[in-house]
């Protein structure tokens, strides 16, 4: 699973980079050819969506989203589980209501044929590929949810008489 975080962080970046390649050329035709790249905002725009949602689900994997650890650092071992797991599986939650309604919106966009301006391409791939990102990030929560349990699960069996630590 790890990999596959690794991977999807590489394809994110490549994205990324694309974006900035199609801006700086976008700029540097308009500034002194007078001359445009096609669609280059929207396509721009639709890469950054499926980086930012592909970079959600490996960020939740690793748990390096934003987090409160206040009320976390005070709280017993058996208060962080808790904490940690209703925070990851309402996570996961908000984030598999946003993928159906993405799916929702692929849907309509190819219903509707919709297309983008210039080049008169479908937008509902980038749609797609931005929603399954959004799936991988809902399910991922799913894969940090049961680290979650293993982690303290093994922790627990350190800690506790008779663990390892005190063989």
């Amino acid at each position: 699973m790890d990999k596959l975080a690794v991977l999807i962080e590489r394809c994110s970046g490549i994205l990324l980079g694309a974006v900035a390649i199609i801006t700086v050329a976008e700029v540097l035709l308009r500034r002194f050819f007078a001359v445009q790249v096609p669609d280059a905002y929207t396509l721009a725009g639709y890469l950054q969506g499926i980086a930012i949602f592909w970079g959600i689900a490996t960020a939740v994997l690793a748990g390096r989203h934003i987090v409160m650890d206040l009320v976390w650092s005070v709280a017993s071992h058996r208060g962080r589980l808790l904490i940690d797991l209703f925070a990851t599986l309402l996570t996961g939650v908000a984030l598999g209501v946003l993928a159906w309604m993405m799916m929702v919106k692929v849907a309509s966009s190819y219903d509707s044929g919709e297309t983008t301006f210039e080049l008169v391409m479908p937008v509902w791939p980038m749609i797609l590929l931005a929603a399954a990102g959004a799936v991988g990030a809902a399910l991922m929560s799913l894969v940090r949810a049961r680290r979650i349990l293993q982690f303290h699960a093994h922790e627990s069996a350190i800690t506790q008489p008779g663990g390892v630590a005190n063989e």
